[in-house]
């Protein structure tokens, strides 16, 4: 079993890395019989929600099966797509407040001023706080000139240093230009590299406090939904059980039209040995064996494999059929 924190790590990760919705995603909706229910709108995009109610999956071999309520959501927005994939109760309005979470969390652009990064993100923390660092050292710098020149004090930072350095000098040169540029260096060093590195790494620990925060917020509103990949991937498992459960069901009708002899669970045990193969002579010659004792007389070998092998090279159609 995954564990939980791998779980939440992949989901925060599939949503931040998904790019664009593919047009096989469209298709499904369509052959799957999702309705359009509404749409959503954001600061920065707009959810469109289909949704597929009371649907009852055609399991072949299931005498009885509970409804299910499914929904996918479509998100456009401003340079980030998503797709949502899940079930919801009766009432749709928790899934909607749930993707109006998701879209203020972390599906906003990350805005830029002038090139600086004005959103805090993991890809751009180190220069999201040294850029600031940078600029908040040079109004530093500037706010000590304005207050040591323009009003003509000598109580400034450098221009203090000034004036305590010149007496140094003037007694011993040699000193007085070593401490001069140690001081300058650190003048300089310190509210323009030193600054800006430390508080660039204060923001990429933020940034993982964001992220922390982000995941932990997933977990609260995502229980039961597959995001981006996977819920395309979600999507054609849906359309893939439909097919194959119509699928046996064809089989399973053309086979009882020929004999009576197979119940469902024999044909489904045999169809699901025939599907996955025999990789041995000794497998197939046990296959035959069982075939033989399940069916007796009433079909034979080479006319069962016929019939299998007529459905599975047949192409689902648009209502999610089986075309023989």
């Amino acid at each position: 079993m995954i564990p939980m924190e791998e779980v939440l790590k992949n989901n925060y990760e599939t949503i931040k890395y998904f790019k664009d919705i593919s047009p096989r995603t469209y298709q499904l909706l369509g052959y799957l019989g999702y309705n359009k229910e509404t749409e959503v709108e954001t600061p920065y995009g707009v959810w469109t929600l289909y949704t597929k109610r009371n649907f009852l999956f055609p399991y072949f071999n299931v005498n009885f099966s509970l409804p299910v309520n499914r929904f996918v959501g479509i998100y456009k927005g401003t340079g980030k797509n998503m797709l949502v994939y899940g079930s919801f109760e009766k009432d749709i309005e928790e899934v909607k407040e749930n993707l109006l979470v998701l879209a203020r969390m972390m599906l906003s652009p990350a805005r830029k001023f002038l090139g600086i990064p004005a959103t805090l993100t993991e890809e751009n923390a180190q220069d999201y706080g040294y850029i600031r660092g940078v600029i908040f050292g040079i109004v530093l710098i500037l706010a000590d000139f304005v207050y040591s020149w323009t009003f003509a004090l000598r109580e400034g930072i450098l221009t203090g240093f000034i004036e305590y350095i010149k007496p140094v000098y003037d007694g011993n040169p040699g000193l007085g230009n070593f401490i001069g540029i140690a001081w300058t260096g650190m003048y300089f060093g310190i509210p323009l590299i030193l600054m800006p590195i430390l508080y660039g790494n204060f923001c990429v620990k933020r940034a993982k406090r964001i992220r922390e925060k982000q995941m932990k917020k997933i977990e609260e509103i995502s229980s039961g939904y597959e995001f981006g990949i996977k819920a395309e991937q979600s999507l054609e498992e849906e359309f893939s059980t439909i097919v194959e459960e119509k699928r046996k069901q064809e089989i399973y009708r053309e086979i009882s039209e020929i004999t009576d002899k197979l119940d469902r669970d024999g044909f489904e045990t045999l169809y699901m040995k025939i599907r996955g193969g025999f990789i041995s002579p000794e497998s197939l010659d046990e296959f035959i064996k069982d075939f033989k004792e399940t069916t007796g007389d009433g079909i034979s070998f080479e006319k069962f494999v016929e019939i299998v092998a007529k459905y599975q090279k047949a192409e689902p159609s648009t209502e999610i059929g089986i075309k023989g």
